[in-house]
């Protein structure tokens, strides 16, 4: 996932609106550096977010901090139930967990094993992202921890109560030991009062031995994992516009910055607009349609 371009600057509309946007707190659970290019970077670097990351591996945490950047922190913590665990490294580092990986399940399909076997046991301490003080209030979370994502989640509920938008990692087979499935972090976010909007991508492999266009990271039709995105249900949305007004401008930004979910972002500008700025929602639309003729409304 990596960032996008938009019709019109969100950040600018708003400005010039004389909306006034609080700083959103970005917690990116499993932050491996991937570079610089995250959908969020922009919001970050700007001042418009800031980010808390965790990164168990401590090498790779250090890299992150070392690059010293802006609006950035991260914490060598691995997030779970507070309880000590068993981390399975993998061959690849982006591959462990504290689950072991199914060579049954793995083996079914090219280049899954080969990446994920486990090439070491070792202790490792989990804690709790309720007991995480910095990490607090966490606005948007990002979930990516091979398998450990609902174990997470159920230790976060406090947490949850204050979070706008959740992406989190989800497999659709069980390609580690004893993970949740979608299904499973489906009902949790939902008890959580977040609602499904989308998937982000999706990762798939061949069954064995066929492959197609000379590669092996690529199925013909079966989906193993991809990125679940949640917003705070719709149906909330008047209550926070009396209580949280600020919610709903975070809630806009992410949806339109991070996902170009203009309609969402609409939607909360909406109600946003009927507590704090009339016709807010109106002028964000007419602007789109300005910007991109393919925009267009009807009731």
């Amino acid at each position: 996932m990596t960032a996008m371009s938009h019709p019109i600057d969100i950040l600018d509309f708003l400005s010039n609106e004389g909306v006034p946007l609080p700083e959103i707190r970005i917690v990116d659970v499993g932050a491996m550096d991937v570079g610089e290019n995250e959908p969020w970077s922009r919001l970050v670097s700007g001042g418009a977010a800031s980010l808390i990351g965790f990164e168990p591996n401590a090498a790779e945490c250090a890299k992150l901090n070392s690059a010293n950047r802006t609006n950035c922190h991260f914490l060598p913590h691995a997030l779970g139930d507070g309880a000590a665990h068993t981390l399975y490294v993998g061959k690849e580092s982006m591959t462990s967990s504290i689950f072991p990986p199914d060579a049954e399940v793995m083996q079914r399909f090219h280049n899954l094993w080969e990446l994920s076997e486990t090439i070491d046991e070792e202790p490792i301490d989990t804690v709790r992202l309720d007991d995480v003080a910095e990490a607090q209030p966490a606005d948007f979370i990002k979930l990516d921890v091979q398998g450990a994502e609902l174990l997470i989640l159920e230790n976060a509920s406090e947490t949850l109560k204050n979070t706008f938008a959740i992406q989190t990692e989800i497999c659709f087979l069980p390609i580690y030991k004893d993970q949740a499935l979608f299904a499973d972090i489906d009902i949790n976010l939902r008890s959580n009062g977040f609602s499904f909007h989308t998937m982000v991508g999706v990762g798939s492999r061949p069954y064995r031995p066929l492959i197609k266009d000379a590669t092996t990271n690529r199925g013909f039709a079966q989906v193993i994992w991809s990125n679940a995105l949640y917003f705070r249900d719709p149906g909330e949305f008047p209550a926070l516009a009396k209580t949280q007004p600020e919610a709903l401008l975070k809630i806009a930004v992410l949806a339109h910055e991070l996902y170009g979910a203009y309609d969402f972002a609409a939607l909360a500008l909406q109600h946003y607009g009927a507590a704090q700025k009339q016709g807010l929602a109106t002028t964000y639309i007419r602007a789109l349609m300005v910007a991109d003729p393919a925009i267009t409304a009807q009731k």
